[in-house]
């Protein structure tokens, strides 16, 4: 198998309707929800497809939890 360019590779997904994200959504019990946040993340990853191995190339978070209860917390 030789290498394949990544926008051909994303061009060709296009057109078969492949979708390549995931995500999930969390709705936590009434009684918890006196204290709501927000969040998001997310991954480049490579898989091999021949042996299955997984490679993470990048990772991203984004967290806001509002107006900060102990500001030297959040730094760490």
């Amino acid at each position: 198998m030789g290498s394949v360019k990544w926008s051909t590779l994303i061009l060709q997904a296009q057109s078969q309707s492949v979708n390549l994200s995931a995500s999930s959504c969390y709705v936590p019990h009434f009684s918890s929800m006196r204290y709501l946040n927000y969040g998001a993340a997310v991954s480049e990853v490579e898989v091999n497809l021949l042996t299955r191995e997984t490679t993470i190339l990048q990772s991203d978070i984004l967290y806001d939890c509002g107006q900060s209860l102990n500001p030297a917390m959040d730094l760490g």
